[in-house]
């Protein structure tokens, strides 16, 4: 058994070198910050897509509240005109209407605070992404000050 466990360290050994010649620390870290950039383009199309869906709720709710008001409307006409079966009518369908502009302004309630999370996530990944370009040119400049400073040493 012994002979088997240092065989396979020599070949472990041999792997881990073959792979850290081939890394090179600046497309590693150049890789690090185009993923960054991906998700942060992504981010940001999805708080574009919650916003245009909070605008979107908005306007049916306050469709359905234009609406709602007019079956109001109709219903004082209908009374008017001493039509109790047609006011009876329009005043449910008017209840239909608001329940329906109830449930868009709870929906919109926490639309908005998903686009404010979003916002803030974006926010914080827009830093985080700062940071991460200035942290990768500072190791860059190190990684090549060292190598002139090897080979100066040669």
């Amino acid at each position: 058994m012994g002979l088997f466990d240092r065989i396979g360290r020599v070949v472990r050994a041999n792997v881990n070198s073959l792979i850290s010649a081939a890394e090179d620390p600046e497309r590693i870290l150049e890789q690090t910050v185009v993923e960054m950039q991906h998700d942060l383009t992504q981010l940001r199309q999805a708080v574009a897509q919650a916003i245009a869906t909070q605008k979107r709720t908005e306007r049916q709710a306050g469709q359905s509240q234009a609406t709602a008001e007019e079956w109001y409307r109709r219903a004082q006409l209908a009374l008017q005109k001493g039509e109790d079966t047609l006011a009876r009518e329009a005043l449910t369908r008017r209840k239909s209407y608001q329940d329906t502009a109830a449930a868009l302004a709870d929906q919109i309630q926490q639309q908005s605070g998903i686009v404010s999370q979003l916002k803030q996530n974006l926010t914080k990944l827009e830093s985080k992404l700062s940071d991460a370009r200035t942290k990768k040119d500072m190791y860059i400049a190190r990684a090549r000050s060292a190598k002139a400073s090897e080979k100066l040493n040669e």
